[in-house]
């Protein structure tokens, strides 16, 4: 069973560690940049996923300051966890923690991944996000979940 804890002091060194397969690297942002980000976002979380006692992947999640919904701006397994069905529950963990976070105003969860990523796309889908048509910023298709 997996569960999220936040990044601190005593666990950032592991998240930073944390590294996915080298074909997957053009798809995510580093966690050390995620973590370098977190100073200059407001009201956005860095957690690190855990199986039991193990750090085995990261999430970055909060509400854009342009549009005010949430957003997951990174979301990550490591490359020694993948293939084990850790990035479903993981969704659901940050699903499941916004959903208890969020004010009634807040309708949507939103994100973006490389079109080329198809697993993402996949592991998106099946957890409700649907992509929004004509909607791509960076390159980046954007993805909507909504409550």
């Amino acid at each position: 069973m997996l569960h999220l804890k936040t990044i601190t002091k005593e666990n950032w060194i592991k998240a930073i560690s944390l590294k996915v397969r080298e074909d997957q690297v053009k798809f995510v942002a580093s966690n050390a940049v995620s973590l370098a980000q977190l100073n200059f976002l407001e009201n956005f979380h860095a957690k690190g996923i855990y199986k039991d006692e193990e750090m085995i992947g990261f999430t970055l999640y909060g509400i854009d300051d342009e549009d005010q919904e949430y957003w997951i701006y990174r979301m990550m397994i490591d490359q020694k966890h993948q293939g084990k069905g850790y990035s479903k529950e993981a969704i659901r963990l940050v699903i499941d923690d916004i959903k208890m976070m969020k004010e009634d105003r807040h309708q949507t969860i939103t994100l973006s991944y490389e079109p080329t990523n198809e697993h993402a796309k996949r592991v998106y889908d099946k957890m409700g996000f649907q992509e929004v048509e004509g909607l791509i910023i960076g390159d980046e298709q954007v993805s909507r979940y909504t409550f």
